[in-house]
């Protein structure tokens, strides 16, 4: 339209055109608009390169296929919708930098981020925005039972720890485990280690080792695995991401072939079982979705991400679909910033690509846990 600059989302007229070009400008925006309605400009915050890279790409590839199926409908209220990613190369300095970008692109709130410690670095900053943060997988119980701008589509990590410790003491038998923890994202290591180790003392067990490491400081996982190995448990879990979840399974194994391994939910994607072969058969794992749902409903979104994506989803991609459509949902209500707040705490319930999602007054969720074990070179249920 003449007389008008499309600037990111919004619309604004240029300086010096003429009388004429000004009322027809305020006759367009009366009648609402001449042409096609602004986009709504959402943000995506996760990691998308670095080591930790197979969580944050299947993230934002779950919450893409979510906004494409809602604009193929025909959008939020005849609006289109526009995903504007961000890479915080899981750190907090690059994560505040997105921040400050997201404010600039004028995004109405942002599904993210992937980590707990990032999510803990800039939910500040989006209380300050008012900017409603809609996380996928970042579990820290840090930000549980909190009046803030962050929400979440999962539940939080010491529920899955206390799971997992009840899963292999009653269930597996086991009466002794080491821990590893991953410390550059302690945020969640912690949040999950840490009840993992209370409810299975609790229950009678014995946890031999708390072992912590940093992932980004060149670590020695033969080290690592000998201390583990030598505190002479009946399981070690590893606390970490699938990369270093692989190679800790591989060192210990070297030394010790029938060690019983677990993981956490965080390293439970394909890329450990590409990363750790024959370590990894046998290891169990607590699970954020139900992998062998036939339900049509799970298949219908299994079949889309496949022909999307030419690839299987895992629990992040299933998780970051669900706060996409939480997003989208409040949507619905209004498309203002300061109010999805509201307007998604206050629908309170949304369906799930496989479960029902429901919030309580602080955006807390709970959701069932399911468990996998790597047979075979993939995920299949445990005996």
């Amino acid at each position: 339209m003449t007389g008008f600059n499309r600037v990111g989302t919004f619309w604004r007229p240029w300086a010096g055109h003429s009388r004429c070009g000004v009322c027809l400008a305020l006759l367009c925006l009366a009648l609402g608009g001449c042409g096609p309605k602004p986009p709504i400009a959402i943000g995506f915050l996760g990691g998308l390169s670095g080591k930790f890279s197979d969580l944050g790409t299947a993230t934002r590839n779950g919450a893409l296929l979510a906004i494409e199926q809602a604009n193929d409908a025909g959008g939020v209220g005849a609006r289109k919708l526009v995903l504007f990613e961000q890479d915080d190369k899981q750190s907090s300095d690059a994560a505040l930098l997105a921040m400050a970008e997201f404010k600039r692109q004028g995004v109405v709130a942002v599904i993210g981020p992937s980590t707990s410690s990032i999510a803990v670095a800039v939910t500040p900053v989006a209380n300050q925005n008012h900017l409603l943060l809609v996380a996928p997988t970042a579990t820290t119980n840090k930000l549980s039972g909190k009046d803030d701008y962050f929400v979440r589509s999962i539940g939080d990590a010491a529920f899955y720890g206390r799971s997992a410790a009840q899963r292999h003491f009653n269930l597996q038998g086991l009466r002794s485990a080491a821990l590893v923890l991953d410390m550059a994202n302690a945020d969640y290591t912690e949040s999950w280690g840490e009840p993992y180790a209370a409810e299975f003392t609790r229950l009678g067990g014995k946890v031999t080792l708390v072992e912590r490491f940093n992932s980004t400081a060149n670590p020695d996982h033969a080290v690592i695995a000998k201390k583990l190995v030598g505190s002479v448990p009946q399981l070690v879990v590893t606390v970490a991401s699938s990369v270093d979840s692989a190679l800790i399974a591989q060192r210990v194994r070297a030394i010790s072939a029938d060690m019983r391994l677990a993981g956490a939910g965080w390293a439970s994607t394909e890329r450990l079982i590409e990363l750790g072969g024959a370590a990894v058969e046998g290891m169990l794992f607590e699970q954020y979705f139900d992998r062998f749902d036939v339900s049509p409903k799970f298949q219908g979104f299994l079949q889309a991400y496949r022909n999307r994506f030419k690839t299987e989803p895992g629990y992040a991609a299933v998780l970051a679909f669900d706060a996409a459509n939480m997003v989208i949902g409040g949507l619905a209500k209004t498309d203002q910033r300061e109010a999805m707040k509201a307007a998604v705490l206050g629908i309170g319930k949304f369906e799930g690509a496989q479960n029902p999602i429901t919030l309580d007054a602080f955006g807390d969720v709970t959701r069932d846990v399911y468990f996998g074990v790597v047979k075979n070179g993939a995920f299949a249920k445990p005996q």
